[in-house]
């Protein structure tokens, strides 16, 4: 872990992945671009852009490694190069492919628990990370190469502590705090320098925190000193710092001159989250909004802190920190519609009273259902029969919508809503659903709620 890339190992070598974008490109010996790599928790495709020359040539010597000789080592490397490509969902299928051969590689089921976490698949990843933890139990220190040489020219990581920093990560990011401190905890144990104590002890402070227990966390933060041997996570030590108040919370958002751009992405990233956690921390939960909103559009998507930044706000515009109950955020129409993705995203039965009017006038077609669904008890009917539940459940599957037209209808009281549907189960962009849909949107003294929606299916061939 870098500083460049201290919240995504994905993006140490010159990725560009920080855009959104799709960017085709492809060679007779490069694996092809899809439409996207996976689809946000918000709803948004996340799509890899063109990888420099760098990246490309590391490749290809991990290519012709692997064809060589398909042991783990190889097998590794040629998914932990195709991933700095941008191409996740391919260095899955790598790790994949690699686990049928070493069905006890921990190693490969570290890696791959990594990329489930930048596939936003939390629960593959715990299920790889747990088993891997498992695994490794009794093998002796393993050291981890680096997919790019530190300022040390040595490696710093070893398996095991990247095993547990992930898996307390897919805890965190799934907001059970108190299995991510578990995790972190243990990942502490693996920490042999202070590059990477300062690493976990960044996250399972944030975890404590999260849980409400300040004095624990506080006492986590003894180890941590002004001057201490780092090498590559100086932008931890430094939030380590704001969080003894040997350093002002606001100076974390100073950024250095000449970075890249890809650089400044990612130093968006280690800033942004910790401050915005800090403020959450502190009560400040608009100012930690804020900050959570901004990462979220402008750092780069497979960036650990751009990622956590995407949970928190998927939680907030299901019950928003600043409405002290359990209302999704509907004080417009674009919020009302990104609530609304969020339901979908977490099949959660909870909101849908509070995003659609609640009475006779409400009507529905589905894209799955002949008829007209009218009601709110036949909407939560249809819904049930989708798989939704009071309070949402883990799923892979992800709803979005694109080609958005917001149309006002009268003085901002009602609104047509236009807009083309994916939804992809988890099976990749060439066999997502996709189709029309039309929103009759109308403002209450609630809110604005759905009145209306039709969804179809896009004609086949």
């Amino acid at each position: 872990m870098k500083d460049k890339g201290i919240f995504g190992a994905a993006v140490l070598i010159c990725l560009s992945s920080f855009l959104t974008a799709s960017t085709a490109w492809s060679g007779q010996d490069l694996p092809t671009t899809g439409e996207y790599e996976t689809i946000s928790l918000l709803g948004q495709k996340l799509s890899a852009a063109a990888p420099d020359s760098v990246a490309v040539e590391l490749y290809r010597r991990a290519k012709a490694e692997f064809d060589r000789n398909p042991n783990e080592t190889n097998t590794i490397w040629l998914g932990r190069r195709v991933a700095y490509l941008g191409l996740y969902r391919e260095a899955v299928k790598i790790f994949t492919d690699g686990l049928e051969r070493f069905p006890s590689s921990f190693r490969l089921l570290r890696h791959r628990g990594h990329r489930f976490i930048t596939l936003r698949q939390f629960d593959k990843a715990i299920a790889d990370l747990s088993k891997a933890a498992e695994l490794s139990v009794a093998a002796p220190l393993d050291s981890e190469p680096d997919g790019i040489p530190n300022r040390a020219k040595r490696p710093l990581s070893n398996t095991q502590f990247n095993i547990w920093y992930h898996l307390g990560l897919a805890h965190y990011l799934k907001a059970d705090f108190a299995a991510a401190a578990e995790a972190y905890k243990e990942c502490l144990k693996w920490s042999k320098n202070d590059d990477l104590l300062t690493a976990a002890t960044d996250w399972l402070y944030m975890g404590l925190r999260r849980m409400g227990k300040a004095d624990e966390a506080q006492i986590c933060l003894k180890p941590i000193r002004k001057k201490m041997n780092i090498i590559e996570n100086g932008a931890y030590h430094q939030r380590l710092l704001v969080y003894k108040g040997l350093k002002k919370p606001e100076s974390r958002m100073e950024t250095p001159a000449g970075l890249s751009e890809q650089d400044r992405s990612l130093n968006l990233a280690v800033q942004a989250y910790g401050l915005g956690n800090w403020y959450l921390y502190n009560g400040d939960d608009a100012r930690a909004r804020e900050l959570f909103e901004k990462l979220v559009k402008e750092g780069g998507w497979a960036a650990f802190g751009t990622i956590a930044a995407e949970a928190e706000i998927f939680r907030i515009v299901r019950a928003p920190l600043t409405g002290g109950g359990p209302d999704p955020d509907t004080a417009n129409v674009n919020r009302l519609l990104r609530a609304w993705n969020a339901m979908w995203n977490a099949y959660d039965l909870a909101p849908v009273d509070k995003l659609f009017l609640n009475d006779d006038r409400l009507s529905y077609f589905s894209s799955e259902k002949k008829g007209l669904i009218q009601g709110m008890a036949a909407l939560k009917v249809h819904h049930r029969g989708f798989g939704f539940v009071p309070g949402g459940k883990s799923q892979e599957s992800r709803l979005w919508l694109e080609d958005v037209r917001v149309v006002d209808l009268g003085s901002g009281q009602a609104f047509l809503v236009t807009a083309t549907w994916g939804f992809d189960r988890d099976q990749g962009p060439e066999t997502a659903q996709r189709g029309p849909v039309t929103f009759a949107i109308v403002k209450t003294e609630s809110g604005f709620r759905i009145a209306h929606a039709h969804f179809a299916n896009n004609p086949k061939g």
